[in-house]
């Protein structure tokens, strides 16, 4: 197994079979880039149940937000949702609901993976809207050969995942095509409470976003995924890349909310063609396009709401939300003056359209999301160059951004005045930015070096921060603001990186000023009832600073030490009126992990520590509670049986610990009179996977 941490800009450290070699990430040209990394190795020894939950095992400095089994959202540094950019292959997709049901990370099968690279921090200009970090997802290439892969998972709590990948082809054209299934029951928290029975727990079985007894036993999800990958070498230095995905995910319970997700149903498109060695202005050449859609449909079938005695029925309802994303970029690297260029501009357009419907005809009750369009075009330069021991890296971007909500004169809310007269005249948004980065790293001998990161980063607000519509008898339930202005993070990265004899360390501070952040609250402001409450969006400005540190230690020829730990903090720099807490929300507490494992290539096992400080650095104002601190032990093994055959097994949380790992802020919440229920992790997780390859 290959084990990789990608440093900050620019080393990366291999632990193969215990020794450690020195390894640049060519990226671009003969200069690096700055990311860390999360190989599919490290993935394929998990139980590759969520994407959110692989990367905040492996690096404390991610946390996750639990909603469900599946479906899990990542923060990075307190960076959320909008504030990350998550990529896959390059390209973008939104999911559909508004509280994250179906985030990003979710769009994408965990065994077609090939690596993961985290950037921390705004320093890629380009991609559009990357103010505090991105996720690349890099997928597997089909080989040139005819060959597959057949995996199967077990594990705790009905869980079960089929994965089948057939490919074929030569040295010109190699092409791949797979199919998963995956399902599982409700997993149990270390009380023995599933998810249903937490979400009783926290609300009682007969408030209205209960789950009904007669779903006590529900499936927790049900998932099928078809996808394919085809590369087509025309000529030499010449390269086209076309893949796609077809998803589709039924009944996925999501107990800390006040409906599930009866069903996301995702389509993913994506093309690159690659010229290499055009000539002197042209190192190479990248043309890429994509697009993909996605059906969301939430509501309240299983829970008392839908009963004929609840209000008459008038609470049972679907939600249907469709995100729709396009893009185009073409981008051109060359070398000049000793520096190596990369120039390019792109462009997307992502719309977001959703209502609420009756049930169970379906007929549109209220607009929720106005059908809203996103449109973004941009032109970025970066230059990197080597100098002496100095390693120089910098760029800015410019983005033009137009946001039009096409939908206010909908039916269902074209005669509700509050509605059109809070609306009125801001149908229309405009934003222009420049963001840019400067990052110089010091190389103090071959072994030892140092850095400095200076960034800009910007993101607009999304649609259902500006145009947001859920609004009866008077009262806004949750509100859009459409005067936010766009959210802006200025930050500064020191590091170090290095080796002490065979000992690697890593160390990285980070400051970050955030002007008109936009932040989530409740209000009682504009409506009938004063005690009301509203679910609404404000700019605000703060400020998050932390770091981390990462250590390697190498045991004999196979074995290997790791420890990490990592530490946030988040202040208001102002408050909104009427509060007086200043922490920031989703600002995770100081997390570590610490780990030995022994890997010859044949035999693999390691013991894991994953451990948090309490979680009582909360916004109160905002729904935030404190989290009792905690520690969980993982084992994990795996014994290569034949040539051809790997069986890996796991146990995590060994000793069937109660936690929780997010918290309940109100801007994960549906409506302003209701905060997320906390849903526990998983207790004790028993899990193989047999891997055939032939």
């Amino acid at each position: 197994m290959k084990r990789s941490i990608v440093l900050s800009f620019v080393l990366s450290y291999s632990l193969l079979a215990g020794d450690i070699s020195v390894e640049k990430i060519y990226i671009e040209g003969n200069l690096p880039t700055e990311s860390r990394e999360v190989a599919s190795d490290e993935i394929k020894f998990t139980r590759q149940q969520d994407l959110a939950q692989i990367l905040q095992e492996l690096h404390p400095e991610i946390n996750m937000v639990r909603a469900s089994a599946i479906g899990n959202d990542i923060v990075m540094r307190g960076f959320k949702r909008d504030d990350i950019n998550v990529l896959i292959d390059g390209a973008k997709i939104y999911g559909g609901c508004p509280n994250r049901m179906d985030p990003p990370a979710m769009h994408i099968s965990i065994s077609d993976i090939d690596r993961v690279e985290i950037v921390e921090g705004p320093f890629d200009v380009e991609e559009f809207g990357s103010m505090g970090g991105e996720v690349k997802v890099i997928t597997k290439d089909p080989e040139g050969r005819f060959g597959g892969n057949i995996e199967a998972i077990v594990g705790s709590f009905g869980y079960k995942k089929f994965d089948v990948n057939l490919h074929d082809g030569d040295e010109n054209f190699a092409m791949g095509i797979g199919v998963t299934h995956e399902s599982s029951d409700q997993y149990e928290d270390g009380e023995g409470r599933t998810l249903v029975q937490q979400n009783w727990a926290a609300l009682g079985k007969k408030d209205p976003y209960a789950y009904q007894e007669r779903y006590e036993d529900l499936e927790a999800y049900n998932r099928n995924t078809v996808k394919g990958k085809v590369i087509y070498r025309p000529a030499q230095d010449h390269e086209l890349k076309l893949s796609f995905m077809s998803d589709k995910a039924t009944n996925v319970l999501y107990p800390a909310f006040q409906m599930d997700a009866q069903l996301d149903k995702t389509l993913f498109v994506n093309g690159l063609y690659t010229i290499s060695n055009l000539g002197t202005y042209s190192k190479e050449l990248q043309i890429q396009g994509y697009y993909s859609n996605v059906w969301h449909d939430m509501g309240t079938e299983f829970r008392n709401a839908a009963l004929p005695t609840v209000m008459g029925g008038k609470m049972y309802r679907t939600h249907r939300v469709k995100a729709r994303m396009k893009g185009l970029k073409i981008k051109n690297s060359f070398e000049g003056g000793g520096i190596l260029w990369t120039v390019g501009i792109d462009g997307s357009i992502r719309n977001w359209n959703g209502a609420c419907l009756n049930e169970p005809d379906k007929s549109p009750r209220q607009v929720r999301i106005p059908n809203v369009d996103t449109k973004n075009s941009g032109i970025f330069v970066k230059g990197v160059k080597q100098l002496g021991p100095w390693s120089l890296k910098a760029g800015i971007r410019f983005d033009h951004t137009e946001i039009e909500a096409k939908g206010l004169r909908h039916p269902t809310i074209a005669n509700i005045a509050p509605i059109q007269k809070y609306y009125r005249g801001k149908e229309e948004r405009d934003y222009d930015n420049v963001t840019a980065n400067l990052v110089a790293k010091y190389a103090i001998d071959p072994q030892n070096s140092v850095f400095i990161a200076l960034g800009e980063g910007v993101r607009v607000p999304d649609a259902q921060e500006l145009y947001f519509i859920g609004f009866m008898m008077g009262n806004w339930s949750r509100r859009g603001n459409p005067d936010l202005k766009e959210s802006r993070n200025r930050e500064i990265d020191l590091g170090y990186e290095g080796d002490f004899g065979w000992i690697s360390l890593r160390a990285t501070l980070f400051y970050s000023k955030l002007e008109d952040y936009i932040y989530a609250y409740v209000t009682s402001a504009g409506n009938k009832d004063p005690k009301a409450r509203t679910l609404t969006w404000t700019n605000i400005d703060a400020h998050i600073y932390g770091g981390d540190i990462g250590l390697n230690i190498p045991l004999g020829e196979y074995g290997l030490a790791e420890a990490s730990i990592a530490y946030q903090r988040g202040e208001k720099d102002d408050l909104i009126p009427g509060q007086t807490d200043k922490d920031l929300a989703m600002i995770p507490p100081l997390r570590g992990r610490f780990a030995l494992s022994y890997d010859d290539g044949d035999l693999f096992g390691m013991v894991e520590l994953l451990a948090s400080a309490r979680y009582d650095n909360i916004d109160s104002d905002n729904g935030e509670r404190v989290i009792d601190s905690w520690q969980v032990v993982n084992l994990k093994g795996s014994k290569q049986l034949t040539d051809n055959m790997r069986l890996s097994v796991g146990i995590d949380n060994l000793f069937d610990e109660s936690y929780a790992l997010n918290n309940t802020y109100v801007g994960r919440a549906l409506v302003g009179s209701r905060t997320p229920v906390l849903i526990n992790e998983p207790g004790r997780f028993i899990y193989a996977n047999l891997n055939i390859s032939f």
